[in-house]
């Protein structure tokens, strides 16, 4: 590292949507010595104030033009519900923020593409939020696989499956609900793992996929996604996702395995948190605000509280990404590139099931989203 990246660079920091993830993070910002301002935004004024207070913001709104325009911003948190990302984003693109955006880019393919190619044009950085990649698991895998430990990677396999709540919570605050889905809003997590670990010379040149829709279709989404992709070097790759669990299940959110298989070794990855169980005859209240008797601790993946402090892999990611904006040290968060091919592959599976055959890839944009949007 040279001279120039440690340059102490002091951060203003704009936090766009103060629910959960805009708390989590704005905490660690109120921590990071380098950031010298912080101002917040939220619709619900109630919210956003009290995060605000919290936090012993300099400034507050209910207008995110207004906070991503103020001189004193020149780093933005945007964690609003989907619908609103691309919004947000081109605002803060606008004013060259270095952004750090929850997925997906948009809740549209074109939309995203634009936000991309807008960040690209001015020179912004934009990257996304994707928390699994701070996990020691997941480093650990890449960077044995990136070693050549396992020789050339045959195929791989992952499991995801959600407790339905998290369908049901993510999908309420959205009113174009069209286009979201399992695998965009979830899926997506294990998707991004995968081609970390797997790396940048693998691309994938066909997705099959199959959807069911059962428990879900009273908010207008499916249960789940089955998808076989295949890659440019013939590696094939199953992916499931099911968010169609009952509300009783015992994990907050995920429960996944994973297994790449090589030519020389294997990687097998448990990530269930069953062997982390908590019974009580008291319910358990979840971040959802939802009940259960018996929960599968850890299975939030951004983290859980102790002592009155967030700790967990969001709390990595964001002091990671504070300290890049601060000193110029590297970090591994997904580019906004990156975040886009993510919901351009999850898309493409939803296109492939709703049509019933294989798509191939890359598609483009605009008919990855005319078809999706046929009747």
């Amino acid at each position: 590292m040279n001279a120039q990246a440690l340059e102490k660079n002091p951060i203003g920091l704009a936090i766009v949507g103060c629910g959960r993830v805009g708390r989590i993070r704005g905490r660690c910002a109120r921590e990071y010595p380098g950031t010298e301002w912080i101002g917040c935004c939220d619709i619900d004024e109630k919210k956003g104030k009290q995060l605000a207070e919290d936090l012993n913001a300099d400034f507050f709104t209910t207008n995110y033009e207004e906070l991503l325009k103020r001189p004193e911003v020149n780093a933005s948190v945007l964690a609003t519900d989907e619908e609103w990302h691309a919004r947000n984003l081109f605002a803060s693109i606008e004013q060259g923020h270095n952004i750090l955006c929850e997925k997906p880019l948009a809740n549209n393919v074109l939309d995203s593409a634009k936000v991309v190619k807008a960040a690209e044009d001015a020179g912004a950085e934009l990257l996304v939020g994707y928390t699994q990649r701070f996990r020691r698991r997941w480093m650990v895998a890449r960077e044995h696989v990136q070693s050549g430990q396992l020789g050339e990677i045959t195929s791989a396999t992952t499991r995801a499956l959600l407790n339905r709540s998290v369908g049901i919570y993510r999908l309420g605050g959205n009113e174009d609900r069209s286009l979201l889905s399992p695998m965009v809003i979830s899926g997506t997590h294990s998707l991004d793992v995968v081609l970390w670990v797997l790396g940048e010379g693998k691309q994938p040149v066909e997705v099959t996929s199959r959807s069911v829709t059962k428990t879900m279709a009273g908010i207008g989404t499916q249960d789940a996604t089955f998808s076989i992709f295949t890659f440019d070097d013939g590696t094939i790759w199953g992916m499931e996702c099911s968010w169609g669990l009952p509300q009783i299940w015992p994990a907050s959110t995920y429960s996944l395995e994973i297994a790449v298989i090589g030519t020389e070794g294997a990687i097998t990855i448990d990530d269930t948190h069953a062997d982390f169980v908590m019974a009580s005859e008291k319910p358990l209240p979840s971040h959802r605000g939802d009940e259960r008797h018996v929960h599968f601790f850890e299975s939030y993946p951004a983290g859980d509280m102790s002592r009155g402090q967030f700790w967990g892999p969001m709390r990595e990611e964001s002091n990671a990404w504070l300290a890049h904006l601060y000193t110029g040290v590297d970090m591994p968060h997904a580019t906004g590139a990156e975040g886009h091919r993510n919901l351009m592959l999850t898309m493409a599976c939803d296109l492939s099931a709703k049509r019933k055959k294989a798509v191939s890839l890359p598609i483009d944009p605009e008919e990855l989203h005319a078809g999706l949007t046929a009747k």
